[in-house]
């Protein structure tokens, strides 16, 4: 079973790892972009795909006047057109109208006037006539008959006779001018109060005034006592000064007679009416709001109409998709789809040109993602009052996936990722820019720390980290949004900070930086297994000497096994200097020469301890070079048998790259005629490549060739390393073998003073050691006494 499963993993690896075209790749890529785009857009539109129907028939479950069996909650904002909203909006527009009155000027002059005047003339002629008795007056002047006999005597008793019309005239037109006197009752006196009155004077060149509707007063309220007697009264000792009490209340009471019989006032119900159907046509059509995830009724309650209509309204608008909202999601995506993919083609063109490193990327988005659809479900449920303490993206494991990847890859990937998911959070969390914030800042810190997890102990720091940068984040939301860290109940204070909102933060803060943190524990060997990733840690188990392969290696060709250990000092001090991966460079090189196991005799580092005649067939050049190269091929083969990863195997091919094995290539054309030369081809002389694709195989070809050079020097100085190094790599340029590798001139440079520097430590002249026995004699030699 073991055996099976490990060969079916064998064939998983080798199907992920395999090398493809780019373009088939960039094929894969735009599938897994798109597939990602449409779950992304799908999870971030659920709110506008519209929820169930409510039955609110009169024999539905939520009818009117029902209990709610469950609690309805809407899923997403919308807002409707509300009748009844609308309607009072209409009526209030109605009420504010004023009322449209019209008041004629000429009832002054042809009423008012005109009676005073000949009443006044009347009085006159008694007077002549020396008839000055009330009675008598109240007899000829039949609209004075009302008044007291107080009232016409101090009228009798005014000197100046000659002033009463115009103390009348001027109270009389005061009112006139200042008051609407109407005939009738009015029996919206309650409304008028409210909407004042519209004054349409007719005889004046002021054409329309508008009063407050206590100035419009009906004839009937002239006389009562009450309010209003009281202002008319008190309008007539304004305005006439220095008149006796008795003789005011006489010319008060005779001018409001006038003003009585000649009301000019006259409501006009016509014009009242086309102004308020005016006021209200102009009302806009009124708008409700029901916003997302709010209660529209709980189990239990009551459906009242209101309720009624909401539900009405929910199964009129929030049952239908928004499509204009969806297709804003999906464009937004694509925008920023196309942002990272600019991003990472400038910065990371080769980052991701094989299929294992998408999946890797795209699987692990697609989990963040399915977390944000869950999160949202339960952080929006009914009746959930977290969004009152926490912020959604506080609950996005964002740093988990900006670690894995910023520790598997590099932080400009880490980064362009974690920016993507920063926005789907900020769409997720119903745009709240504090979770965009909590997102994208975990993002940037996780990526750039994710490249610094070398020890089991950096995963607890890291944890440490996310959560710092979530608490003070989270901080800066609660001071923008003006929320309460701390109320005290008068509970103690260790009970009130335990249900405070700064203990619930700071709690959930370290819950998801930790949880972060964990997860990546528990994803990189998965990871690491079923993709066969170089991680670090992956490295430093391949670099463990007893695995199989270098046992092997050990037992079967030791001399190989010594070559691969110098090899691999060379190596490492080059890939240290110039700032390469030096843990990738080692474990690479110590298994680069594996394929030589099976026919390990045959390489002359070996032919001393495997001194066997067949070993060494030094009369078939061909079937010589076949066997040297095989040991390339044999190699990936047993690296891919062991499940090596995919950039330590590269090393096995690309260390040789597609130089000719000069010996056997010499010796084939040495042996033959020149006329036979041309049948032999160069090229089964020549190592199947590819050439290095990398600076750290590049080196590695270099190290091997020089390793095996240096052991045939006669005298090991400085000038002697530097020529044998300068001849080494002249050969490999000369080849054109590291031209797809990268490295420079000044890469070269640095590469062969750490050669040197390493070639000297390891091959210095070590001084003889004398013989014991002539130690021993020296030592014989000063016991000796001396002769006397």
């Amino acid at each position: 079973m073991k055996a099976i499963f490990d060969s079916s993993m064998t064939s998983v690896t080798d199907f992920l790892t395999k090398v493809r075209p780019v373009s088939v790749v960039r094929n894969i890529q735009i599938i897994l972009v798109f597939l990602t785009l449409l779950f992304v857009t799908y999870v971030l539109s659920i709110p506008f795909f519209g929820q169930s129907k409510v039955n609110t028939d009169p024999d539905g479950l939520f009818s009117e006047g029902k209990i709610a069996p469950e609690t309805i909650q809407s899923v997403k904002e919308f807002s409707y057109e509300d009748i009844e909203k609308t309607n009072l909006e209409k009526q209030k527009a109605k009420s504010n109208v004023p009322f449209a009155f019209d008041k004629d000027f000429g009832v002054l002059v042809a009423g008012i006037d005109t009676n005073l005047s000949e009443d006044l003339e009347i009085l006159r002629i008694l007077l002549q006539e020396g008839k000055s008795n009330p009675s008598v007056v109240k007899d000829r002047i039949p609209r004075w008959r009302n008044r007291t006999n107080e009232e016409i005597q101090a009228i009798l008793d005014y000197p100046r006779k000659d002033k009463l019309k115009n103390f009348i005239q001027q109270y009389t037109n005061l009112i006139f001018s200042k008051y609407c006197i109407v005939k009738e009752d009015l029996p919206f006196a309650k409304e008028l109060d409210k909407a004042g009155a519209k004054i349409r004077n007719i005889g004046t060149q002021d054409h329309t005034t508008i009063i407050d509707g206590n100035l419009v007063i009906p004839r009937s309220q002239i006389y009562k006592d009450g309010p209003v007697t009281a202002v008319l009264s008190k309008l007539a000792s304004e305005k006439l000064p220095n008149v006796s009490d008795s003789l005011l209340k006489a010319v008060s009471r005779i001018g409001l007679y006038y003003v009585y019989s000649y009301p000019a006032c006259n409501y006009n119900p016509e014009e009242t009416e086309n102004a308020r159907v005016k006021a209200a046509t102009a009302v806009v059509v009124q708008k409700s709001r029901i916003q997302a995830n709010e209660i529209i009724v709980r189990a239990g309650d009551v459906i009242t109409p209101e309720v009624k209509l909401k539900l009405d309204m929910m199964n009129l608008y929030a049952t239908r998709a928004n499509l204009a909202s969806i297709i804003s999601i999906f464009l937004t995506q694509c925008v920023l789809i196309v942002i990272v993919g600019f991003y990472l083609i400038r910065y990371r063109p080769n980052r991701l040109n094989d299929l294992s490193s998408n999946l890797i990327i795209f699987f692990t988005l697609w989990i963040v993602i399915a977390s944000i659809y869950l999160l949202s479900k339960v952080f929006y449920a009914t009746d959930s009052d977290l969004s009152a303490v926490y912020y959604f993206g506080m609950f996005v494991p964002v740093g988990m996936l900006c670690l894995l990847l910023g520790f598997v890859y590099d932080e400009q990937l880490s980064i362009a990722i974690g920016f993507f998911l920063s926005f789907a959070v900020f769409f997720a969390s119903r745009y709240n820019p504090t979770s965009f914030m909590l997102a994208f800042t975990v993002a940037v810190m996780s990526s750039i720390y994710g490249r610094r997890l070398l020890k089991r102990i950096d995963f607890l720091k890291a944890g440490f980290l996310l959560t710092f940068v979530q608490i003070l984040v989270t901080t800066a939301g609660y001071l923008f949004d003006g929320r309460e860290f701390f109320v005290s109940s008068g509970a103690g204070f260790f009970k009130d900070l335990t249900n405070s909102n700064l203990f619930r933060i700071t709690v959930m803060c370290f819950v998801n930086g930790f949880a972060s943190a964990t997860a990546v524990q528990f994803l990189l060997p998965l990871y690491e297994y079923i993709f066969n990733i170089p991680t670090r840690f992956k490295l430093i188990e391949l670099a463990d000497t007893g695995h199989p392969l270098l046992q092997q290696l050990l037992t079967k060709a030791p001399s190989t096994y010594t070559h691969t250990f110098m090899v691999a000092a060379l190596s490492e001090r080059a890939a240290q200097n110039l700032n390469l991966d030096r843990l990738l460079v080692r474990v690479g090189v110590y298994f680069h020469d594996i394929g030589k196991i099976p026919n390990a005799g045959f390489f002359v580092e070996n032919q001393h301890l495997i001194p066997k005649p067949e070993h060494i067939d030094k009369n078939n050049p061909a079937l010589a070079a076949k066997t040297v190269i095989d040991h390339v091929l044999d190699g990936i083969e047993m690296a891919k048998k062991a499940r090596l990863p995919r950039e330590i195997i590269s090393f096995i091919p690309e260390h040789h790259g597609t130089s000719t094995m000069a010996f056997f290539y010499h010796k084939a054309l040495q042996e033959i005629s020149s006329s036979a030369r041309k049948n032999i081809n160069k090229k089964d002389f020549q190592y199947p490549g590819p050439k290095p694709q990398s600076k750290e195989t590049a080196i590695v070809m270099i190290a091997d060739s020089l390793e095996a050079a240096s052991r045939s020097l006669d005298e090991v100085s400085q000038e002697s390393l530097d020529e044998l190094i300068r001849k080494i790599i002249n050969s490999k340029l000369a080849e054109n073998q590291l031209d797809e590798s990268g490295l420079t001139i000044g890469d070269l440079e640095i590469i062969k003073a750490s050669f040197k520097e390493v070639l000297l430590s390891s091959l210095h002249q070590r001084p003889k050691y004398p013989k014991p026995e002539d130690t021993k004699a020296l030592e014989t030699a000063n016991t000796k006494k001396p002769k006397s």
